[in-house]
Protein backbone atom coordinates (compact mmCIF):
# COMPACT_ATOMS: atom_id res chain seq x y z
CA UNK A 1 0.00 0.00 0.00
CA UNK A 2 2.77 2.24 1.01
CA UNK A 3 4.79 1.38 -2.13
CA UNK A 4 1.41 2.10 -4.20
CA UNK A 5 0.76 5.72 -2.42
CA UNK A 6 4.73 6.93 -3.37
CA UNK A 7 4.53 6.04 -6.84
CA UNK A 8 0.82 8.12 -6.71
CA UNK A 9 3.33 10.79 -5.65
CA UNK A 10 5.68 10.82 -8.21
CA UNK A 11 3.17 10.46 -10.44
CA UNK A 12 1.53 13.85 -9.19
CA UNK A 13 4.84 15.49 -8.90
CA UNK A 14 5.95 14.75 -12.43
CA UNK A 15 2.61 15.99 -13.92
CA UNK A 16 2.52 19.53 -11.65
CA UNK A 17 6.31 19.99 -11.96
CA UNK A 18 8.25 17.71 -14.49
CA UNK A 19 5.79 18.89 -17.29
CA UNK A 20 6.24 22.64 -16.96
CA UNK A 21 10.06 21.86 -18.29
CA UNK A 22 9.25 19.49 -20.75
CA UNK A 23 7.87 21.68 -23.69
CA UNK A 24 11.09 23.56 -22.79
CA UNK A 25 13.69 20.75 -23.57
CA UNK A 26 12.18 19.27 -26.45
CA UNK A 27 13.44 21.73 -28.99
CA UNK A 28 16.47 22.67 -27.14
CA UNK A 29 17.38 18.70 -27.37
CA UNK A 30 16.46 18.73 -30.99
CA UNK A 31 18.85 21.37 -31.91
CA UNK A 32 21.46 21.20 -29.55
CA UNK A 33 24.92 20.71 -29.82
CA UNK A 34 28.15 20.06 -28.25
CA UNK A 35 31.40 21.74 -28.66
CA UNK A 36 34.80 21.62 -26.86
CA UNK A 37 36.65 25.02 -25.62
CA UNK A 38 40.19 25.65 -25.50
CA UNK A 39 40.08 24.85 -22.04
CA UNK A 40 38.87 21.43 -22.79
CA UNK A 41 35.71 22.12 -21.63
CA UNK A 42 32.70 20.30 -23.21
CA UNK A 43 30.06 23.05 -23.84
CA UNK A 44 26.33 22.37 -24.69
CA UNK A 45 25.01 24.99 -26.96
CA UNK A 46 21.03 24.16 -27.08
CA UNK A 47 20.67 25.76 -30.47
CA UNK A 48 22.23 28.32 -32.66
CA UNK A 49 22.66 31.63 -30.49
CA UNK A 50 21.40 35.00 -31.24
CA UNK A 51 21.86 36.59 -28.28
CA UNK A 52 26.15 36.49 -28.25
CA UNK A 53 27.91 38.10 -25.77
CA UNK A 54 31.61 38.85 -26.41
CA UNK A 55 33.81 39.94 -23.47
CA UNK A 56 37.37 40.76 -24.55
CA UNK A 57 38.35 42.85 -27.97
CA UNK A 58 39.98 39.61 -29.49
CA UNK A 59 36.83 37.77 -29.26
CA UNK A 60 34.93 40.81 -30.53
CA UNK A 61 36.71 41.10 -33.91
CA UNK A 62 36.47 37.37 -34.95
CA UNK A 63 32.72 37.38 -33.76
CA UNK A 64 32.02 40.24 -35.88
CA UNK A 65 33.51 38.24 -38.98
CA UNK A 66 31.43 34.79 -37.97
CA UNK A 67 27.69 36.21 -37.50
CA UNK A 68 25.36 38.60 -38.77
CA UNK A 69 26.20 41.59 -36.17
CA UNK A 70 21.93 40.84 -35.13
CA UNK A 71 22.97 37.73 -33.45
CA UNK A 72 25.37 40.01 -30.78
CA UNK A 73 24.26 41.86 -27.38
CA UNK A 74 27.18 42.82 -26.16
CA UNK A 75 30.85 43.44 -26.68
CA UNK A 76 33.54 44.29 -24.58
CA UNK A 77 34.33 47.53 -22.94
CA UNK A 78 37.15 47.85 -25.90
CA UNK A 79 34.79 48.25 -28.66
CA UNK A 80 35.47 51.35 -31.08
CA UNK A 81 38.28 52.59 -29.69
CA UNK A 82 40.65 52.79 -32.82
CA UNK A 83 43.71 52.80 -30.55
CA UNK A 84 43.24 49.12 -29.48
CA UNK A 85 40.32 47.23 -32.18
CA UNK A 86 39.49 46.59 -35.08
CA UNK A 87 35.79 47.05 -34.15
CA UNK A 88 34.50 50.25 -35.47
CA UNK A 89 32.34 53.02 -33.61
CA UNK A 90 28.88 51.71 -35.92
CA UNK A 91 29.59 48.59 -34.91
CA UNK A 92 29.42 49.41 -31.08
CA UNK A 93 26.34 51.37 -31.66
CA UNK A 94 24.61 48.94 -33.93
CA UNK A 95 25.49 46.02 -31.02
CA UNK A 96 24.22 49.00 -28.36
CA UNK A 97 25.74 47.41 -25.56
CA UNK A 98 29.15 47.19 -24.44
CA UNK A 99 30.13 44.57 -21.14
CA UNK A 100 32.48 44.57 -18.19
CA UNK A 101 34.01 41.53 -16.48
CA UNK A 102 31.24 40.77 -13.85
CA UNK A 103 28.42 38.38 -14.10
CA UNK A 104 25.98 40.62 -13.14
CA UNK A 105 25.92 43.33 -16.15
CA UNK A 106 27.08 40.16 -18.59
CA UNK A 107 23.51 38.45 -17.45
CA UNK A 108 21.92 41.51 -17.89
CA UNK A 109 21.67 40.92 -21.44
CA UNK A 110 20.09 37.84 -21.13
CA UNK A 111 22.68 35.75 -23.61
CA UNK A 112 22.42 32.17 -24.86
CA UNK A 113 26.47 32.35 -25.59
CA UNK A 114 28.93 33.98 -23.59
CA UNK A 115 32.67 33.94 -25.25
CA UNK A 116 35.15 34.55 -22.73
CA UNK A 117 39.07 34.62 -23.47
CA UNK A 118 41.63 32.34 -21.77
CA UNK A 119 43.35 34.92 -20.00
CA UNK A 120 39.51 35.99 -18.02
CA UNK A 121 39.45 34.88 -14.33
CA UNK A 122 38.18 30.91 -14.58
CA UNK A 123 35.76 32.42 -11.79
CA UNK A 124 33.60 34.34 -14.31
CA UNK A 125 33.29 31.23 -16.30
CA UNK A 126 32.08 29.58 -13.02
CA UNK A 127 29.68 31.66 -12.47
CA UNK A 128 28.18 32.14 -15.62
CA UNK A 129 27.96 28.11 -16.25
CA UNK A 130 26.38 28.03 -12.73
CA UNK A 131 23.64 30.13 -14.25
CA UNK A 132 23.07 27.98 -16.84
CA UNK A 133 24.74 30.18 -19.65
CA UNK A 134 26.38 28.55 -22.30
CA UNK A 135 29.92 29.72 -21.75
CA UNK A 136 32.65 29.50 -24.44
CA UNK A 137 36.49 30.13 -23.50
CA UNK A 138 38.21 31.04 -26.18
CA UNK A 139 42.36 30.71 -26.33
CA UNK A 140 44.56 33.45 -26.05
CA UNK A 141 46.41 32.88 -29.17
CA UNK A 142 50.64 33.49 -29.32
CA UNK A 143 51.11 32.16 -32.55
CA UNK A 144 49.35 31.93 -35.86
CA UNK A 145 48.39 28.84 -35.76
CA UNK A 146 46.55 29.32 -32.31
CA UNK A 147 44.45 31.94 -33.97
CA UNK A 148 43.55 29.82 -36.64
CA UNK A 149 42.93 27.30 -33.84
CA UNK A 150 40.52 30.35 -32.24
CA UNK A 151 38.74 31.39 -35.15
CA UNK A 152 37.77 27.88 -35.96
CA UNK A 153 36.73 26.98 -32.68
CA UNK A 154 34.74 29.82 -32.13
CA UNK A 155 33.04 29.45 -35.45
CA UNK A 156 31.72 26.13 -33.91
CA UNK A 157 30.60 27.67 -31.05
CA UNK A 158 28.20 30.20 -32.76
CA UNK A 159 27.26 27.31 -35.40
CA UNK A 160 28.72 28.83 -38.14
CA UNK A 161 31.91 26.07 -38.97
CA UNK A 162 31.97 27.16 -42.52
CA UNK A 163 32.38 30.79 -41.91
CA UNK A 164 35.11 29.91 -40.13
CA UNK A 165 37.02 28.08 -42.56
CA UNK A 166 36.77 30.94 -45.16
CA UNK A 167 37.92 33.70 -42.39
CA UNK A 168 40.87 31.32 -42.42
CA UNK A 169 41.54 30.70 -45.76
CA UNK A 170 41.26 34.97 -46.25
CA UNK A 171 44.05 34.98 -43.79
CA UNK A 172 46.31 32.37 -45.31
CA UNK A 173 45.77 34.19 -48.81
CA UNK A 174 46.74 37.47 -47.31
CA UNK A 175 50.19 36.26 -45.67
CA UNK A 176 50.95 34.58 -48.60
CA UNK A 177 50.92 38.14 -50.57
CA UNK A 178 52.72 39.89 -47.79
CA UNK A 179 55.21 37.38 -47.72
CA UNK A 180 55.51 37.33 -51.92
CA UNK A 181 56.17 40.94 -51.32
CA UNK A 182 58.89 40.97 -48.66
CA UNK A 183 60.44 37.73 -50.08
CA UNK A 184 62.80 40.31 -51.97
CA UNK A 185 64.59 41.01 -48.35
CA UNK A 186 67.79 39.17 -47.76
CA UNK A 187 68.40 38.32 -43.84
CA UNK A 188 71.22 41.36 -44.04
CA UNK A 189 68.71 44.18 -45.06
CA UNK A 190 65.93 43.04 -42.35
CA UNK A 191 65.77 45.77 -39.79
CA UNK A 192 65.94 45.55 -36.21
CA UNK A 193 62.92 47.10 -34.21
CA UNK A 194 61.73 47.79 -30.48
CA UNK A 195 57.96 48.07 -30.19
CA UNK A 196 57.07 50.08 -26.96
CA UNK A 197 54.51 50.83 -24.96
CA UNK A 198 54.36 53.96 -22.28
CA UNK A 199 55.79 51.13 -19.68
CA UNK A 200 58.63 50.06 -21.93
CA UNK A 201 59.81 47.14 -24.46
CA UNK A 202 56.75 44.71 -25.42
CA UNK A 203 56.40 41.90 -27.90
CA UNK A 204 58.81 39.41 -25.52
CA UNK A 205 59.90 35.86 -26.90
CA UNK A 206 56.62 33.77 -27.11
CA UNK A 207 54.20 36.65 -27.89
CA UNK A 208 52.10 36.93 -30.82
CA UNK A 209 53.63 40.42 -31.30
CA UNK A 210 56.79 38.32 -31.57
CA UNK A 211 55.49 36.24 -34.01
CA UNK A 212 54.31 39.10 -36.07
CA UNK A 213 57.23 40.99 -36.22
CA UNK A 214 59.10 37.79 -38.02
CA UNK A 215 56.71 37.37 -40.27
CA UNK A 216 56.86 40.84 -41.31
CA UNK A 217 60.97 40.09 -41.94
CA UNK A 218 61.77 42.30 -38.76
CA UNK A 219 63.62 41.46 -36.03
CA UNK A 220 62.38 41.92 -32.90
CA UNK A 221 65.03 43.37 -30.46
CA UNK A 222 62.87 41.95 -27.33
CA UNK A 223 63.37 38.42 -28.61
CA UNK A 224 66.61 38.04 -27.34
CA UNK A 225 65.62 39.28 -23.78
CA UNK A 226 64.92 36.75 -20.71
CA UNK A 227 61.71 38.33 -19.54
CA UNK A 228 60.12 36.42 -16.74
CA UNK A 229 56.34 35.84 -17.28
CA UNK A 230 54.17 38.17 -16.96
CA UNK A 231 56.82 40.97 -16.56
CA UNK A 232 57.44 44.11 -18.55
CA UNK A 233 60.89 45.51 -19.50
CA UNK A 234 61.12 49.14 -18.61
CA UNK A 235 64.11 51.32 -20.70
CA UNK A 236 67.18 52.07 -19.40
CA UNK A 237 70.52 53.51 -20.65
CA UNK A 238 72.02 49.96 -20.74
CA UNK A 239 69.52 48.13 -22.82
CA UNK A 240 68.32 50.28 -25.49
CA UNK A 241 72.17 50.91 -26.79
CA UNK A 242 73.16 46.94 -26.21
CA UNK A 243 70.28 46.41 -28.87
CA UNK A 244 70.66 49.02 -30.56
CA UNK A 245 67.57 48.95 -32.90
CA UNK A 246 67.26 50.61 -36.40
CA UNK A 247 63.70 51.53 -36.05
CA UNK A 248 61.29 52.11 -32.54
CA UNK A 249 57.13 51.73 -32.90
CA UNK A 250 56.34 54.09 -30.68
CA UNK A 251 52.83 53.76 -28.52
CA UNK A 252 49.76 56.06 -28.61
CA UNK A 253 47.32 54.34 -26.36
CA UNK A 254 47.49 56.20 -23.38
CA UNK A 255 45.85 54.18 -20.61
CA UNK A 256 46.94 55.97 -17.62
CA UNK A 257 47.03 60.49 -16.82
CA UNK A 258 49.93 61.87 -18.90
CA UNK A 259 50.68 59.44 -21.13
CA UNK A 260 51.94 61.58 -24.00
CA UNK A 261 53.22 59.92 -27.11
CA UNK A 262 55.29 63.24 -28.62
CA UNK A 263 56.75 63.74 -25.10
CA UNK A 264 57.37 59.60 -24.63
CA UNK A 265 59.62 60.58 -28.16
CA UNK A 266 61.18 63.87 -27.09
CA UNK A 267 62.46 61.36 -23.95
CA UNK A 268 64.15 59.14 -26.27
CA UNK A 269 65.73 61.51 -28.85
CA UNK A 270 66.78 63.55 -25.98
CA UNK A 271 68.35 60.35 -23.88
CA UNK A 272 72.23 61.17 -23.89
CA UNK A 273 72.48 57.14 -23.61
CA UNK A 274 70.75 56.89 -27.05
CA UNK A 275 72.42 59.45 -28.88
CA UNK A 276 74.64 56.19 -30.52
CA UNK A 277 71.84 54.41 -31.20
CA UNK A 278 70.67 53.81 -35.27
CA UNK A 279 66.82 54.61 -34.90
CA UNK A 280 67.97 57.85 -32.70
CA UNK A 281 70.76 58.73 -35.46
CA UNK A 282 68.10 58.06 -38.06
CA UNK A 283 65.07 59.79 -36.74
CA UNK A 284 63.43 56.40 -37.05
CA UNK A 285 60.73 57.19 -34.99
CA UNK A 286 57.08 55.74 -35.97
CA UNK A 287 53.77 55.88 -34.07
CA UNK A 288 52.62 52.59 -34.36
CA UNK A 289 48.96 51.74 -32.89
CA UNK A 290 48.05 49.36 -30.10
CA UNK A 291 45.75 47.30 -31.92
CA UNK A 292 48.62 45.74 -34.45
CA UNK A 293 51.05 45.09 -31.30
CA UNK A 294 48.08 43.63 -28.85
CA UNK A 295 45.88 42.32 -32.03
CA UNK A 296 44.15 38.72 -31.10
CA UNK A 297 42.33 37.52 -33.97
CA UNK A 298 42.43 37.09 -37.59
CA UNK A 299 43.52 40.72 -38.15
CA UNK A 300 47.30 39.21 -37.44
CA UNK A 301 47.35 39.72 -40.78
CA UNK A 302 46.72 43.68 -41.00
CA UNK A 303 49.66 43.53 -38.17
CA UNK A 304 52.30 42.19 -40.17
CA UNK A 305 51.26 44.25 -42.75
CA UNK A 306 51.38 47.20 -40.76
CA UNK A 307 54.13 46.38 -39.68
CA UNK A 308 55.90 46.08 -43.04
CA UNK A 309 54.52 49.34 -44.34
CA UNK A 310 56.08 51.09 -41.88
CA UNK A 311 59.37 49.44 -41.43
CA UNK A 312 60.17 48.64 -45.58
CA UNK A 313 57.74 51.85 -47.08
CA UNK A 314 59.85 51.39 -50.15
CA UNK A 315 58.15 47.91 -51.36
CA UNK A 316 54.86 49.89 -51.27
CA UNK A 317 55.70 52.65 -53.24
Amino acid sequence: MKKLIFVLLCIIFLATNGCRFHFAEVPVENNAYVVTDELGRTVKIPHKPQRIVSTTYGTDEVLLDLVDISRIVGLSKYAGNPDITFVTEAQREAVGHVVELNPENIMELNPDLVIISSAVSNGITEVLSGMGVPVYVSVTATTWDEVELKVQGMAKAVGESERGDQVVSRMRMKRKAIEEKLSVLSPNQEKTVVALSFRGIIGKRGTLFNEILKMAHVKNGADGIDIPKGAGVYLSNELIPSINPDVFLLPVWKTREGDDENEFKKELMQNPAYQDVKAVKNNQFIFFSERYKYVMSQHVTDSVEAVARAVYPELWE
